[in-house]
């Protein structure tokens, strides 16, 4: 009976890890969309292709959730050098056509790019190079046309952020992973002992 109740409770157990990994890739799916909802909106939305860009990130994820598989990481790296490049000329992009666009949407266009730029404390999409004169939002000082502004593009400041966030998502799936294997072994050894208990 006691046996029997072992692996009733390994069941569980093992039940309950793949629930939690699950999740936590939901989780990471919702951290994603909200993301580039976030970036697509600070750039002002000619960022036609990041709302399916960041949809194949959050399916990867829950995947590598799903099956432990701390490979695929490498998927995410490639991904999110696909995505620096699509944001750099997209950004460096609304700077050179900035003064073409109608009062209101410069202003509009404008703002955004500052928000961007003061909070990723960044400036471009390459690098400062990208404005003709640089705004107070690339200075640490606040003043425009400083001589030292931020020296990371905010392609770049991006990209960054998602790494350091997605490393560490890889390093928790991949403690959940180790658990899962950990419940894994114990089920087997557990099987075992029931596969030697009933020859006795």
């Amino acid at each position: 009976m006691a046996l029997s109740c072992g692996t009733k409770c390994i069941k569980y157990l093992l039940f309950i890890f793949n629930a939690l990994v699950f999740l936590f890739g939901a989780v990471i799916t919702g951290f994603g969309i909200y993301f580039v909802v976030e970036a697509t909106k600070n750039i002002g939305g000619q960022a036609v292709g990041i709302p399916a860009f960041i949809l194949t990130l959050g399916l990867l994820v829950f995947i590598i959730g799903f099956l432990g598989c701390c490979g695929a990481c490498k998927e995410h790296v490639c991904m999110l050098k696909t995505f620096v490049t699509v944001m750099a000329d997209g950004i460096a992009d609304q700077i050179k056509h900035l003064n073409t666009l109608p009062p209101e949407e410069r202003k509009e266009t404008r703002k955004a790019l500052d928000e961007l730029q003061e909070k990723l404390k960044c400036c471009g999409g390459h690098s400062a190079a990208d404005w003709k004169n640089v705004p107070a939002s690339c200075c640490k000082n606040g003043k425009a046309n400083c001589p030292d502004p931020y020296p990371q593009g905010c392609a770049k400041a991006m990209y960054e952020e998602i790494k350091n966030k997605a490393l560490a998502v890889g390093i928790v799936i991949f403690v959940m992973a180790i658990i899962q294997l950990g419940a894994i072994i114990s089920a087997c050894c557990l099987a075992k002992k029931i596969g030697e208990y009933e020859k006795v």
